[in-house]
């Protein structure tokens, strides 16, 4: 293994497409097929609920492959592209943070999402320092 940093951000991924699959499932779609919502508001909030599922997933796949390769300027050109995208993540789960608390005085559980965003940029950018050993002679 090359970078252990791209291989736990990697796994924390992956972990987390699958318990956002099962809240999902559990949770989050059976109340929104309760909700008196029109039937167009609840396919698209289905279908955005199941492509952040797809897009952890797949994100943590692509990390746990890095966390193997050898090439190291792919591997960081691929991290900037996954920090750009945790950092979009952040900034939305901060501004749901800040409506909510204004609409109802509480954030709820968003706090979380943009903790651990937040934390597997910070080990992206370890990542991305981790220098390439060279081979023993």
């Amino acid at each position: 293994m090359k970078n252990w940093f791209y291989f736990i951000v990697g796994i924390v991924a992956v972990f987390s497409a699958i318990t956002h699959t099962i809240e999902g499932l559990t949770t989050a779609l059976p109340a929104l097929r309760e909700a008196n919502l029109e039937y167009m508001t609840q396919s698209i909030f289905t279908f955005n609920y199941h492509i952040v599922a797809a897009d952890h997933f797949g994100i943590g796949i692509a990390l746990i492959i890095m966390a193997f390769n050898k090439n190291t300027a792919i591997t960081k050109s691929a991290a900037f592209v996954v920090i750009a995208i945790n950092f979009a993540r952040v900034v939305v789960s901060v501004i749901i943070i800040f409506t909510t608390m204004h609409a109802s005085g509480s954030a709820g559980t968003f706090w979380i999402p943009a903790i651990a965003n937040s934390v597997c940029i910070l080990l992206l950018f370890m990542g991305m320092r981790v220098k390439e050993i060279p081979p023993a002679r």
